[in-house]
């Protein structure tokens, strides 16, 4: 049974915060992607709403998705986060 994982993360944000978001997302990419776990990070600005930004993350296992969601760099994005998006949706789903 394969234990690789895949996320997608639809993140809209307020329109005053966008790039403080973005940059922050970018950030935290830019980290993740040095991970054993982490296969892919990508971001994706929407090009036709200026407050949504979807992430597609592929990772070995769920044990290595916990892991990344104990290290500095994701913590620091969470604290970003936490007040300037309107909203969060996250789609898990197992590759098989």
């Amino acid at each position: 049974m394969n234990n690789e994982v895949m996320i997608v993360v639809d993140i809209l944000c307020e329109t005053q915060h966008y790039n403080t978001v973005l940059n922050a997302i970018y950030k935290c990419a830019s980290e993740s992607v040095l991970e054993d776990g982490c296969e892919r990070y990508d971001v994706y600005p929407d090009i036709n709403d200026s407050q949504k930004i979807t992430l597609v993350e592929k990772w070995k296992s769920l044990g290595e998705l916990d892991k990344h969601k104990r290290l500095p760099h994701y913590d620091e994005l969470q604290s970003v986060l936490s007040d300037k998006v309107l909203s969060v949706k996250i789609e898990t789903a197992r590759l098989v």
